[in-house]
């Protein structure tokens, strides 16, 4: 006797960072469905990350959008052909939600999804992405066909510390702090005897001359992240970047502030969930104190 496999079109945002906020929702729906079949959609402009997404064992399929921002024919049929469905365009019904939850609970809401702290265990309300690939560089020549990966050691890069200083392409100054305040904590940081490397959008501006720092802006997203994951700790904001690499639980410094307006309680909300992160909050995140960051080291 034959049996149908329930399809469910999981989520599809047009962000990276609810993309990964969306990830618990593949697990409630697993839950509710065992074994279905799920489409993780992924808008055009956001396809540098879908690597990211590969092996993930609750993705049966991601499907790239036609349109670089908005859904084509094709995903539109498909989302009509699927059993489950989560809502192709998500509005906020609360505009002060982030008062009372954070962004994994909101997510799930725009998702159609108002119970999963019902349905999720705490662990299980953590985004996890499976880290399939090697980190850090690779020494000698970077041979695609090497008949094994061990020929070409991992250097150990772990006196290295990843930063990602900059938030929304640098067009809210309020997210994160200014450039001065990095520059200060970056000498620092050398003083200590790390090298720091600079990761994030390629207009960002460069921060120091100082040797020991390294900018890296330029690589690929997916590359960026492949090579932070080495360093020994990540430092940034409220970001798609500390989100990812929240999903991989890399140890990290977020540094939170409440930069929307109205946002008066709950002043975590906008912090990327990391079973290995530390949460830096500060009404004005170029007034923190740098002592802090180095202690949380």
């Amino acid at each position: 006797m034959e049996t149908s496999t329930t399809k469910v079109w999981g989520t599809s945002y047009g962000l990276i960072g609810d993309l990964v906020m969306s990830l618990p929702v593949l697990t409630y729906f697993e839950k509710k469905y065992p074994g279905s079949y799920k489409y993780f959609v992924i808008q055009k402009k956001c396809s540098q990350a879908a690597p990211l997404f590969i092996n993930h064992p609750l993705i049966d399929k991601i499907v790239i959008t036609e349109d670089w921002g908005k859904f084509g024919e094709a995903e539109i049929v498909l989302h009509e052909s699927c059993d489950v469905k989560t809502p192709l365009i998500q509005r906020h019904d609360d505009s002060k939600w982030f008062n009372k939850r954070n962004q994994v609970i909101e997510t799930a809401r725009l998702a159609g999804v108002p119970d999963i702290e019902e349905h999720l265990t705490d662990e299980e309300l953590y985004p996890e992405l499976n880290l399939w690939f090697p980190v850090g560089e690779l020494t000698g020549a970077h041979q695609a066909y090497s008949k094994s990966f061990d020929e070409h050691k991992l250097t150990d890069v772990h006196y290295t510390i990843a930063i990602w200083p900059f938030a929304n392409y640098t067009n809210n100054p309020n997210r994160s702090p200014n450039r001065r305040w990095w520059k200060i904590l970056i000498e620092s940081l050398i003083d200590l005897g790390y090298i720091v490397h600079h990761y994030g959008h390629m207009n960002e501006p460069t921060i120091s001359s100082n040797p020991a720092y390294h900018k890296f802006t330029h690589y690929s997203f997916f590359e960026q992240i492949r090579r932070s994951l080495a360093s020994k700790k990540c430092i940034g904001t409220d970001s798609r970047y500390m989100w990812v690499i929240g999903a991989y639980s890399h140890p990290s410094i977020n540094l939170i502030t409440r930069w929307i307006g109205g946002h008066t309680e709950n002043p975590m909300a906008l912090a990327p969930v990391n079973k290995n992160g530390i949460d830096l909050y500060d009404d004005e995140l170029s007034m923190m104190d740098h002592s802090l960051i180095i202690e949380a080291l």
